[in-house]
């Protein structure tokens, strides 16, 4: 059955019972403006990165927050970004080649000889820079959004006037389904 066969209530298939009544100006109106707020899901899931959610439209089985149309035609954004701090990025070697802005993704780590649980950080290139903070973890795998995860982020290099010497700093921000 297609998306929008199962969206509007009817079968394309050959009817072997009787046919249901056609629907209400209401009802079929409602279901109109109902596909185009779950097109709006798809395409803010798909400009996020979000496949998981895009796939959850196209099976219509989403059931998250819905966007609001606003006066002036646009919908308001379902997704907030948030941003965390990228651990051990003083332990990666050439991150100066990636100071200022990046992409990259997420991608768990199994084999990671100090936490089973890690997920490393890695620019768009494969070049590994970090991770996500252990305390952080779960809450990412809880967001049930499929690795690699993409990403932006920013890193700076910071001098310690009292060690004189220069170190690294690095967030990433990804943008996550209001629930």
């Amino acid at each position: 059955m297609s998306f929008f066969s199962k969206l509007f209530g009817f079968n394309s298939e050959p009817a072997a019972q009787p046919v249901e009544q056609p629907q209400t100006d209401e009802e079929l109106i409602g279901n109109v403006q109902k596909m185009m707020l779950l097109m709006e899901v798809k395409r803010q899931a798909e400009l996020y990165g979000d496949t998981d959610t895009v796939h959850a439209v196209l099976n219509m089985t989403y059931d998250g927050p819905m966007p609001e149309q606003q006066p002036d035609g646009s919908y308001s954004r379902i997704y907030e970004l948030q941003d965390y701090n990228i651990a051990g990025i003083n332990y990666r070697e050439n991150v100066a080649a990636y100071l200022g802005d990046f992409e990259g993704y997420l991608k768990p780590d199994p084999e990671n000889e100090h936490d089973p649980n890690a997920i490393a950080v890695y620019a768009y290139d494969g070049h590994h820079l970090g991770f996500v903070p252990a305390a952080c973890t779960d809450y990412i795998r809880s967001l049930g959004r499929s690795f690699q995860l993409p990403i932006t982020g920013t890193i700076t290099q910071e001098h310690d006037d009292i060690e004189d010497r220069y170190y690294f700093e690095g967030t990433f921000f990804i943008y996550v389904l209001n629930r």
